[in-house]
């Protein structure tokens, strides 16, 4: 039963596929890389000019067996006027290594193209598992892609139906983030914030107006930083029992201890 919920969530969390066998057209092997090869290669309209355009990921031979995280290039490759492809952007930080899906193996999932933007999807943990799917959309002003939404999921893989946590995280809180400047791993900054109000409450997903969890912090209360939001800070507390509880908590709540 615990296989099949969790096979279900895997399948409504992720709709992108495998890339499996697929062949790089000629138009596009001027692109690859020295000492690359092509992981995935996926065609559609990436900018609404009803051109077909394309994203290709690198990796290099042999990746399974590398001892160290290895870069997996995406290029975005745009049909020009002339029916040709140009790279027009390139990020070596948006694809999740090799290495990177812990013991159930390669992380990435698959790459779409839809509604003139990009979402990739990754899975990967041991017991307990993980999912993300990051979606980027063309903002034609600005002639470029955008980070405008960002979902996990995570459960235990003995107990799925009970343990299921899923966040959602919109542009409104991640802020302007463009395609070339995204990392998926992206540098820990070890802090400590610090309760500023009487009480805050835990939030599951951080969205300004959204109800948050029974969990809260006193004022006074200390926790390690997680991440940074627009309006939200995710935390980690750990009460003097040594149980720990995450959570975004409102950043009006709280203060960053220097």
């Amino acid at each position: 039963m615990c296989k099949l919920v969790a096979t279900a969530l895997f399948l409504v969390f992720f709709t992108g596929v495998k890339a499996q066998d697929k062949i790089l057209p000629a138009e596009a092997k001027s692109f690859l890389l020295h000492g690359y090869e092509m992981l995935d290669y996926v065609t559609g309209d990436l900018n609404g000019d009803k051109k077909t355009d394309a994203i290709l990921i690198l990796k290099i031979p042999g990746e399974d067996t590398a001892t160290e995280d290895v870069k997996r290039p995406l290029l975005i490759l745009i049909r020009q006027v002339n029916g040709k492809l140009k790279q027009e952007k390139r990020n070596d930080d948006v694809i999740m290594c090799r290495q990177c899906g812990g013991v159930f193996g390669d992380p990435y999932e698959g790459t779409e193209i839809t509604g003139n933007g990009i979402t990739i999807n990754f899975y990967g943990g041991s017991s307990w598992r993980w999912g993300y799917t990051y979606k980027f959309a063309y903002k034609t002003a600005k002639r470029n892609w955008y980070l405008i939404n960002e979902k996990q999921i995570s459960y235990h893989n003995t107990e799925p139906e009970i343990n299921v946590k899923e966040v959602e995280i919109p542009e409104a809180e991640l802020g302007e983030i463009p395609f070339e400047k995204f990392n998926v791993n992206p540098p820990y900054e070890e802090a400590k914030w610090q309760v500023t109000a009487v009480k805050t409450f835990f939030y599951e997903n951080p969205k300004l107006g959204s109800k948050p969890r029974k969990g809260y912090l006193l004022k006074g209360n200390k926790a390690s930083q997680i991440r940074i939001l627009k309006n939200f800070v995710e935390l980690s507390f750990e009460n003097g029992n040594g149980q720990f509880t995450a959570g975004f908590v409102l950043k009006k709540d709280i203060e960053k201890l220097e």
